[in-house]
């Protein structure tokens, strides 16, 4: 092959811009800091980049899940610990008026302070994390919790008549992790309940046929009947559902009998066109918890009740009752708190535990990153020095071996 002092001059030339580039390539890393400014230069370093970034946007979103649930679990907290206190009062005050050294008079002066504590026991149970109300279930916007009054001839006055609970069962849940799901509330019908609740129906459904497939959704579990299911079919489905409430079939009148394994409420209804627990004499309509049918019985209590069992034995002056069922009565409410607080404690510790093992992962997860996209300045910088040294060389060679063109002579 011939070789002619152009074409060594074009190599030259060809050697200097490329030396060139991969001096601007350099500087163009050092001041972005970056290996790779666009995807082509190494896609399968960039591509990892994405997937990095993926997750440590992962890990924060999990991070602000975290803070969420756990402040509206402390404003729970707190909430049923100023519960606590407010019914170990009352307790206190119920222990007081069944002395016989009381009189009437003084009875009816303890109600008077119980019933000022029951208005503030609503108050907190309708307590709100920005704007919304932790024990409301899903229906969080408005007081989950309302207040009726109406005259007592033994108070001489309007007192509290009834607490009712206007939230839902829902459960608010916060993903915590992937694929890690936590409630971070508890509805009210369930932590301010006292007592087991029982419902017994009235109908004899001995010779029920379910019609058709149909479905009913009990304390927010959804249960499936089969068409040509009798009722004891009814009972082993249900009791089968794994719910907290057992049913079973009354031998004296043969309606279906519903209870509690715990003090909460029960709500039931029928869904998607489905009519069975209106057949067989359960509810009559379908938004619980005030529809339960008008032929049922059904038993019971909140802690609210318990209170006003308390305050209303005190204006009776009913020292026995006082001594016996009510003061009961706020034992189970007091126990069901603090079985809710310290459920409420226990998911507390776990979201603080996951946090510190999700902060140790984005740490090292960023640490990853870094190493895959982030140059290393002082190896950067000594690149570029050599680069340099290199370039001038070319430069220094190329001025001697490019021969001298007419413009040169010209000039």
């Amino acid at each position: 092959m011939r070789v002619t002092s152009g074409m060594m001059g074009d190599n030259l030339i060809n050697i200097i811009k490329r030396n060139a580039d991969k001096m601007m390539k350099i500087q163009n890393n050092i001041s972005t800091g970056r290996k790779n400014r666009m995807p082509r230069e190494n896609p399968i370093e960039v591509s990892h980049s994405i997937h990095y970034k993926r997750v440590l946007f992962e890990f924060e979103q999990f991070e602000k899940n975290i803070d969420d649930g756990k402040g509206r679990i402390n404003a729970a907290e707190s909430a049923l610990g100023s519960a606590t206190d407010i019914l170990q009062r009352v307790r206190e005050l119920g222990v007081q008026g069944a002395n016989g050294i009381y009189t009437k008079e003084d009875r009816a002066k303890i109600a008077v302070e119980i019933e000022q504590l029951l208005e503030e026991l609503v108050i907190i149970a309708n307590t709100k994390f920005k704007g919304k109300a932790v024990f409301g279930g899903n229906d969080t916007l408005e007081d989950p919790f309302k207040i009726s009054r109406t005259f007592s001839k033994f108070a001489g006055q309007n007192i509290i008549d009834k607490v009712e609970y206007y939230g839902d069962m829902g459960k608010l849940n916060r993903e915590i992790e992937q694929g890690n799901i936590l409630s971070v509330n508890a509805p009210g019908n369930e932590v301010f309940w006292a007592e087991n609740s029982s419902l017994f129906s009235s109908v004899d459904a001995t010779n029920y046929i379910v019609p058709e497939d149909s479905y009913v959704r009990i304390n927010g579990a959804v249960i499936g009947f089969k068409a040509g299911d009798n009722i004891e079919m009814i009972v082993n489905r249900l009791n089968n559902a794994h719910i907290p409430v057992r049913a079973s079939v009354n031998r004296m009148n043969g309606g279906i009998i519903l209870e509690t394994s715990s003090a909460r409420d029960i709500w039931v209804e029928d869904i998607k066109g489905g009519t069975v627990m209106q057949d067989i004499g359960v509810i009559s309509g379908n938004n619980p918890p005030k529809n339960i049918s008008p032929t049922a019985r059904f038993f019971g209590g909140t802690i609210f009740d318990m209170v006003k069992r308390l305050r209303d034995s005190l204006y009776m002056n009913d020292i026995e009752d006082i001594g016996g069922r009510a003061l009961r009565g706020m034992d189970l409410a007091l126990d069901n708190i603090l079985k809710y607080r310290a459920e409420l404690g226990a998911k507390s510790n776990r979201l603080d535990i996951v946090k510190s093992r999700i902060i140790q992962d984005r740490t090292d997860m960023e640490e990853i990153l870094s190493k895959n996209e982030d140059i290393d300045i002082a190896e950067s910088i000594t690149k570029l020095r050599l680069m340099e040294v290199a370039y001038k060389a070319a430069l220094g060679v190329s001025a001697r071996i490019i021969q001298l063109t007419l413009l040169d002579f010209l000039r």
